[in-house]
C-alpha cells in the first residue's frame, strides 16, 4: 500500500473513531434529561464547525456546498437556542436553515456531468424511465401538498402539523437518491443519513403540533445522533469529492434504480399513518397508492424493454449487435423464399489501419472514430438497410436488393475525413474502409454468408484497400492460404522450430563512378519449411496485420547490427527497414540504443529506412528518429517515388539519404525528373541513392563472403548506386 493510501486509510479510521466516540458520549447524554440540553447544543455546535474544519483540512475543489452545510446547521443551532426565549425568531431562523437545505437538495439532484456520445445515447434510451420516476415523485408530492393544505385549513389544528408530510416525502426522496447513485462514497452517505435523521426529527415534532421543540424535548436524542453523522461526513477524507458531478451523477443499473422506487411507493401508506386526524379521506391515499403502484409497474416494464433493446444493440455505437443482426437477417430472408431469388446483400466492412489510430491517438479517440463511422454508415444505408457492429472495427451491412450498392455506401460514407475534437483544435482523420459482400438468396444462412463476405473482405485488404469486393469461390483458396501463412507466422514468432527461420540477405550499396562498396542493406527472408524462401512482400503485410511487424523488425535490427560489427571493413554502413508498427513504437529509440550497446556497433554505421508502402500517421516516429539522428544514426527515405510518396516527409523526418525507387530510375527514366530530384535533395543537404543499377562485374571492395545462416548471407543480386 502506498504512503498516500495508508495516510487516507488512517485518516478515515480516525474519523470513524471520532464519530463513534461522539455518539457514545453525546447520545447517552441526550437521553438523560439533566444533560440533554447541553448535549444537544454541543453536538449541534460541533456539526457547525466540522465542515469548516473539513474544508481547511482536506481542501475540496468546490468548498461552497460544505460552507452551505455549515450555514444550515448554524441556523438550526440558533433556532434551538431561541426555542424557549424567542420562539418566533427561532422559527424564522429555522426556516432560513430549511431554505439552505433545499438548495443543497437541489445540488444533489441537479449536478450533471457532460458525457461522451455513448453516455448521451444511453441517456436518450433512459429518457422515458426518468420521466416515470419524475411522475412517481410528482404523485407523492401532490398527495403531501393536499394533506398539508387540508391540515392547515382544519379548525383547531396547529399549523405545524402541515409540515410533517413534507418531511416524510423528503425522507423518502433522500433514500431514493442514495439507492439510485452508484458511487456516493462514505462522506456523502453519512451526510444523507444525517439528513434522514434530521428530517425524521422534524417530522415527529411537527406531527405532534410543535414546530420548534427546544433542546429539552425527548426527540433531541434523534437530533443528536443525526448531527453526529453530519460531523463524521464533514471530516471524512472522502468529503473532498463528495459534491463533484462525477460522484453525484453516476447512476446504478436500471434494476437497482427500480428497487430504489420502494421508499416512494410506501409514501401514501406513511402519509395515511401520519394523518391520524383524517384530514383527507382514505380514498385519496388509496388512489395515490394505486397511481404510484401503476407507475412503478410501468417503470418495471420500461426497464425490461430497455434491457431487451440493449441485448440487441452495441453499447458503444447503438447499432445492432450480433443478436440484432440475426433478427434483421431473418426479416430480410424469411422462410419459404425461393433458393434462386436474390433478396438482398450482406457486406462486411473493416476500418483500414484502425489499430494505428488507437496506438497513435489512444483508445478513446478510436472509440469516437467508431461512433462517427457508425453514424455515417447508418446515413448512407438509409432506413431500409441495417448496420451492425460485429466487434472491434468491423461492421456488417444488410441491404435490400433494390437499395444502394456496397461501393456507393463506402464512397458516400468516407468521401470526407472524419473530424474529431481533440482539445483546442479539431483533427481531421482520413478514414478508409475495405469491404467484402455477397448476394443473399432464399438458401443463404447467416454464418455462411458472413464467412463468404469475410473472404471477400480479406481479398480487398490484400489487393486495393478502400475497395469493395464481391465474393467469388476462387477467393476462398487464396484466403485460406493466407490464413495458413498467418498461423505459421505466429508459430515462427513464438520460436517453434518447425515453422522455419528468418534469414537476412545483404545487398551492397555501391558508389559511382568508383564502384566502391560503402555499405549494405539488410533484406529479410523467411525460409518456410513448406513454401521455400519467401520474400518480404509475402509475409510482412501479414505480420503487420497480426501485430508482429515490430517483432520481425526487432529481429532484423539486432541480427544486422551484429553482422555489420563482424564485417571486414569497419566503415561499411548497414541499412535496416522500419515497418509501420515499428515507426509507431514509442520505445523505438530505447530499443535501437540497446541494440547498439549490446553489439558494439558505431551509431554512425547504422541507417534506418522509412518505407512508404503504408501511409504513416502525421507524428509517427518523428521525435524518435530525431533523437536517434542526433546520436549519429542515419535516416533514409526508401522507395521515394512509389507508394505514399510525400515531400512533407523530407521536412518531418531528419532524412539524410533519399532512395529513389527503381520505377523512376529504370531505362526509360526521365533525365529532367532525376535532375530535379537530385537538385531538390542537394538543396536540402540530402544524399541520393538510385535503385536499379546492376554492375557488370563484382564491385571493388566487395569480397562476396557469407556468414552463417543465423546471421544471413550476402548477395549482390540488386545493387543500388549512389549518385
Amino acid at each position: 500500500m502506498s504512503t498516500p493510501t495508508r495516510r487516507a486509510a488512517s485518516s478515515a479510521t480516525g474519523v470513524l473513531a471520532l464519530a463513534v466516540a461522539l455518539t457514545l458520549v453525546l447520545v447517552p447524554a441526550a437521553i438523560w434529561p439533566a444533560t440533554r440540553v447541553s448535549a444537544v447544543l454541543t453536538a449541534t455546535a460541533l456539526a457547525v464547525l466540522a465542515p469548516l474544519v473539513g474544508v481547511r483540512w482536506h481542501r475540496p475543489p468546490r468548498p461552497g456546498p460544505w460552507l452551505a452545510v455549515s450555514a444550515m446547521l448554524a441556523c438550526w443551532l440558533v433556532a434551538l437556542a431561541l426555542a424557549t426565549s424567542a420562539p418566533t425568531t427561532g422559527v424564522v431562523v429555522q426556516t432560513v436553515g430549511i431554505a439552505v437545505a433545499l438548495g443543497l437538495f437541489g445540488v444533489l439532484f441537479g449536478r450533471q456531468r457532460r458525457g461522451g456520445p455513448d453516455e448521451r445515447r444511453r441517456t436518450r434510451r433512459e429518457t422515458w424511465g426518468r420521466r416515470t420516476d419524475q411522475l412517481v415523485v410528482a404523485a407523492v408530492v401532490v398527495l403531501a401538498v393536499a394533506q398539508s393544505v387540508a391540515a392547515a385549513m382544519a379548525p383547531g389544528v396547529p399549523w405545524a402539523t402541515s409540515v410533517a408530510p413534507f418531511d416524510l416525502v423528503l425522507i423518502c426522496l433522500l433514500l431514493r437518491f442514495a439507492a439510485s447513485r452508484a458511487d456516493l462514497g462514505p462522506s456523502m452517505r453519512l451526510l444523507l443519513a444525517g439528513g434522514v435523521g434530521a428530517a425524521a426529527y422534524d417530522c415527529l415534532s411537527s406531527a405532534d403540533g410543535v414546530r420548534l421543540p427546544g433542546p429539552q424535548a425527548g426527540t433531541g436524542v434523534l437530533w443528536t445522533a443525526a448531527v453526529c453523522l453530519f460531523v463524521a461526513g464533514s471530516l471524512h477524507p472522502d468529503m473532498r469529492t463528495a459534491f463533484t458531478g462525477a460522484r453525484l451523477s453516476r447512476l446504478r443499473s436500471e434494476s437497482a434504480r427500480l428497487l430504489g422506487l420502494t421508499p416512494l411507493v410506501l409514501v401514501p401508506v406513511a402519509l395515511w399513518l401520519v394523518d391520524d386526524a383524517g384530514h383527507l379521506p382514505t380514498t385519496a391515499y388509496l388512489g395515490a397508492a394505486a397511481v404510484v403502484g401503476a407507475l412503478a409497474i410501468v417503470r418495471g416494464a420500461q426497464t425490461i424493454r430497455g434491457s431487451e433493446q440493449q441485448a440487441r444493440q452495441d453499447p458503444l455505437t447503438g447499432l445492432a449487435n450480433r443478436r440484432g443482426l440475426r433478427i434483421a437477417f431473418d426479416d430480410l430472408v424469411p422462410p419459404g423464399t425461393p433458393d434462386d431469388v436474390v433478396v438482398g446483400r450482406l457486406a462486411v466492412l473493416d476500418v483500414d489501419d484502425f489499430k494505428h489510430v488507437n496506438d497513435t491517438y489512444g483508445h478513446e479517440t478510436g472509440d469516437r472514430l467508431l461512433v462517427a463511422v457508425s453514424l455515417r454508415l447508418a446515413a448512407a444505408v438509409g432506413e431500409r438497410g441495417t448496420v451492425a457492429r460485429s466487434g472491434g472495427d468491423e461492421f456488417v451491412l444488410l441491404l435490400p436488393p433494390d437499395g444502394v450498392g456496397v461501393p456507393e455506401v463506402i464512397a458516400s460514407a468516407f468521401r470526407a475525413p472524419v473530424v474529431l475534437d481533440r482539445g483546442p483544435t479539431d483533427r481531421a482523420l482520413p478514414v478508409r474502409c475495405s469491404a467484402g459482400w455477397v448476394d443473399l438468396t432464399g438458401a443463404s444462412e447467416l454464418p455462411l454468408a458472413l464467412a463468404d463476405a469475410d473472404v471477400a473482405l480479406y481479398t480487398s485488404k490484400g489487393a486495393t484497400r478502400g475497395a469493395a469486393t464481391r465474393f467469388a469461390t476462387a477467393q476462398r483458396e487464396e484466403v485460406l492460404g493466407q490464413l495458413s501463412l498467418g498461423a505459421d507466422l505466429r508459430r515462427l514468432v513464438a520460436g517453434e522450430p518447425d515453422a522455419g527461420q528468418l534469414v537476412l540477405l545483404y545487398q551492397p550499396l555501391v558508389a559511382l563512378p568508383s564502384r566502391v562498396v560503402q555499405g549494405c542493406e539488410a533484406l529479410v527472408r523467411w525460409a518456410h519449411p513448406g513454401r521455400g524462401l519467401l520474400g518480404p512482400d509475402t509475409f510482412l503485410p501479414v505480420a503487420e496485420e497480426l501485430g508482429h511487424g515490430a517483432d520481425v523488425d526487432a529481429w532484423v535490427l539486432r541480427e544486422a547490427c551484429a553482422a555489420a560489427q563482424a564485417w571486414p571493413d569497419p566503415t561499411w554502413t548497414v541499412s535496416v527497414n522500419l515497418g509501420r508498427s515499428t515507426m509507431s513504437d514509442l520505445r523505438l529509440a530505447d530499443r535501437v540504443r540497446r541494440v547498439l550497446a549490446d553489439t558494439g556497433l558505431d551509431p554512425h554505421r547504422l541507417h534506418l529506412e522509412i518505407t512508404e508502402h503504408d501511409q504513416l500517421p502525421a507524428d509517427a516516429g518523428v521525435q524518435t528518429l530525431r533523437e536517434l539522428a542526433a546520436a549519429g544514426v542515419g535516416v533514409s527515405l526508401d522507395d521515394f517515388g512509389a507508394g505514399y510518396t510525400s515531400v512533407a516527409y523530407l521536412q518531418r523526418y531528419p532524412v539524410s539519404v533519399l532512395k529513389l525507387d527503381r520505377s523512376i530510375t529504370g531505362p526509360d527514366a526521365a533525365g529532367a525528373l532525376l535532375s530535379g530530384l537530385v537538385g531538390l535533395a542537394g538543396a536540402l543537404g540530402i544524399s541520393v541513392l538510385a535503385e536499379g543499377w546492376r554492375p557488370t562485374s563484382s564491385a571493388p571492395g566487395w569480397p562476396g563472403w557469407a556468414s552463417t545462416p543465423a546471421r544471413g548471407r550476402c548477395s549482390a543480386a540488386r545493387s543500388p548506386a549512389t549518385s
